[in-house]
């Protein structure tokens, strides 16, 4: 028999879960990758570098391909995500951060008693997943043009000076406790906004380095 997929919804992301015919659930290490922004390509050589022995995927085949895919059971997808999180990758942290929060909220919610749908908790998800990818997409291009005019990647203390510049600009303040869910709504979609347009600009301004893009960014916004 072949594994069951279907879609589990991250609000703005998706990805394929696999239900084995044990019925015990998994996931396929291609969609490992494209859920944290992996190279598919290479994902099982790149998990197995970084979890060691700890990373021992198996094979099935789905309803959908002839060929086996690697997999791994959600124990060991739970320690890539812990992983990825310890080596600062944005998208495990903040699955991280959403599985804790939704499962202490759903303990606090059947305490009391109050009845939450699904459709209210997807869209929490939704908004946190849509701030992260956003940054995400800033913040890949300030590494890509500080590579490409320093040929090396910027340090974590330089996208910490980059963040404060812009929170300083934008809000007055350094930093929300260097987490955006300390933000209130109206300042995450400004946020969100700088950084849509941020990306622009740097696609019109090739060749600047990353702390003039910047300021053409916020001089623009």
């Amino acid at each position: 028999m072949k594994a069951q997929v279907t879609k589990i919804d991250l609000g703005s992301i998706q990805f394929d879960g696999l239900m084995l015919p044990d019925g015990t659930y998994a996931i396929a290490v291609p969609q490992i990758a494209e859920l944290v922004g992996l190279s598919k390509q290479y994902a099982s050589r790149d998990l197995k570098r970084m979890m060691g022995k700890d990373f021992s995927p198996s094979k099935s085949t789905t309803e959908y391909t002839k060929a086996a895919v690697n997999i791994v059971d959600l124990a060991t997808f739970r320690k890539v995500i812990r992983e990825l999180d310890k080596q600062s990758n944005p998208i495990a942290s903040a699955l991280i951060d959403a599985f804790i929060e939704e499962s202490i909220e759903r303990r606090f919610d059947t305490a009391f008693g109050k009845k939450v749908s699904e459709v209210e908790r997807n869209e929490v998800l939704a908004q946190r997943m849509q701030r992260l990818l956003a940054r995400r997409a800033w913040t890949d291009v300030l590494q890509e043009r500080h590579i490409k005019c320093f040929g090396s990647k910027p340090v974590p203390r330089q996208f910490k000076e980059w963040t404060v510049v812009v929170n300083q600009a934008l809000f007055n303040r350094k930093h929300f406790n260097c987490n955006r869910d300390n933000m209130e709504m109206e300042e995450q979609r400004i946020i969100e906004m700088f950084e849509s347009m941020a990306i622009r600009r740097a696609s019109q301004n090739p060749e600047v380095s990353p702390d003039r893009l910047l300021e053409l960014a916020l001089d623009t916004f």
